[in-house]
């Protein structure tokens, strides 16, 4: 049986099959590059032995999330893919593409300084992790670490591509999954459109709603959330009567934003940015599934203890 194409071998035929095809479906598009690349039905039924899932299909996934990274594969609606704005810049090489050809891209750089800035502030970071050095419980550590990654930043492309009314729905899901409200969403409401400094919820922090937090939510793609921008929501929170607020974007804040809510003590304010947020999806189960559980053994001692 020929051996199967690595994942950075199925990057040229996923965009090849989208350039042609056009805009098409994760599941018509990976079966588009099973065709292109001509996989048989042995290559087909390889499977992982963690879950029993598609090894071919698995690596197709991971080259899609790549190129996503890169700016050259973009999801135009959930479920979906499309050519990214640096897809031609990848076609030019006129070659097979490269792990290493993504890495000019400013998307790339921006993903990758952002997520060294943050294994930074985190101590037991496992991404430079030696596999000659390393237990196998180690490097399965390692490699969920490296899943929860890649799944925070597909929620955030996802959120960055949200209508803003229902970005706004989501936020305060999540705020519910956490707790507040009593985790009822019933006791959270969302407020009509006002102009900007206004705020686009509600939530009762108890059940018997004696006291409010108010929210804000800015489904921003690129642009970071002003100090001024804070400012005015909390304008709008001590104008109500409010005490406590949420400030959420799918962005990040300026320097001058964060300096001044931590400079304030009341009314208290807490700003998300799109990295807590979407960490935050994952850790309390919003806008996911468990895609599987595996199972890891080890021996019993007691059985081999000879006791009865």
């Amino acid at each position: 049986m020929a051996d199967l194409p690595k994942w950075h071998q199925f990057m040229l035929p996923l965009l090849e099959v989208l350039k042609e095809r056009g805009e098409l479906s994760r599941n018509d598009a990976i079966e588009s590059v099973v065709q292109r690349v001509g996989l048989t039905e042995e290559q087909m039924a390889l499977s992982q032995e963690s879950n029993g899932k598609s090894v071919a299909r698995g690596r197709i996934g991971w080259a899609s999330s790549y190129l996503r990274t890169a700016g050259a594969l973009i999801g135009p609606k959930r479920g979906y893919f499309a050519l990214g704005p640096n897809a031609d810049a990848l076609f030019e090489l006129g070659r097979p593409i490269k792990r290493a050809d993504l890495t000019g891209f400013q998307q790339w750089q921006e993903h990758h300084a952002a997520k060294q800035a943050k294994n930074k502030s985190t101590p037991d970071s496992t991404s430079d992790i030696n596999t000659e050095d390393s237990t196998p419980e180690d490097l399965i550590e390692a490699g969920v670490k490296q899943i929860k990654e890649q799944l925070a930043s597909d929620l955030l492309d996802q959120m960055k591509e949200m209508d803003p009314h229902d970005f706004e729905g989501l936020v305060l899901d999540v705020l519910a999954a956490m707790g507040y409200g009593g985790g009822s969403r019933q006791a959270m409401q969302g407020v009509p459109r006002g102009p900007d400094g206004g705020i686009d919820g509600k939530i009762n922090e108890d059940k018997l709603g004696l006291d409010q937090i108010y929210m804000q939510a800015k489904r921003y793609s690129e642009n970071s959330v002003s100090s001024e921008k804070v400012q005015a929501f909390v304008g709008a929170m001590t104008s109500g009567g409010c005490r406590k607020g949420v400030f959420v974007t799918t962005s990040k804040f300026t320097a001058d934003a964060m300096r001044f809510a931590e400079s304030i003590r009341d009314p208290r304010l807490v700003l998300v940015d799109g990295d807590k947020l979407a960490n935050l999806m994952i850790q309390h189960g919003v806008g996911i599934q468990t895609k599987e559980v595996i199972k890891i053994s080890k021996i019993d001692l007691d059985f081999f203890g000879g006791e009865d």
